[in-house]
């Protein structure tokens, strides 16, 4: 009757794809960086980075910039992959909630989340009647199933 809810890949899924798009956006300034340190060199206007260390100077240096932007990118696409996914499973996730709770409280029209507590949620939720009451719903973690906390009379019977 319930759908089981997934309170933890959408979350991590954004975290990690933070972490990927933070590291891949550091990697490709570097190997812009790099890249531009390697035209100086090659058109003699090696002044603008006198100071800097000479790994630019190693025959391979072009093939490991190539690498580099080629890593930097695949960090960022993971990265983006990764918060586009975790997004779209928090949009099915709130759904899922919402249907749970619909099904079990059917006075119950719309489900608005604002804070999750382990897999307790506060939320605000409108009734059939139109009325707008704060609650805090308990999601069962292995059936998804929803208990209001407290007494709300104004859900009518409990199923």
């Amino acid at each position: 009757m319930f759908e089981p809810l997934d309170l933890q890949t959408p979350q991590l899924a954004v975290g990690l794809g933070f972490v990927f798009a933070i590291a891949g956006a550091a990697i490709l300034a570097h190997a812009t960086w790099r890249r531009r340190r390697l035209q100086a060199w090659a058109a003699g206007e090696s002044r603008r980075f006198e100071g800097t260390d000479s790994r630019g100077e190693r025959p391979d240096a072009p093939r490991d910039v190539r690498i580099e932007t080629i890593a930097g990118l695949v960090a960022l696409f993971l990265g983006t992959a990764g918060i586009i996914y975790g997004m779209v499973g928090q949009e099915h996730q709130n759904a899922v909630l919402e249907s749970n709770t619909i099904a079990k409280y059917p006075q119950v029209q719309e489900v608005e989340p604002q804070e999750w507590h382990g897999n307790l949620l506060e939320a605000e939720v409108t009734t059939v009647d139109g009325q707008r009451l704060p609650l805090r719903i308990l999601f069962d973690s292995e059936t998804g199933e929803p208990t209001v906390q407290g007494d709300h009379p104004e859900l009518g019977n409990q199923e």
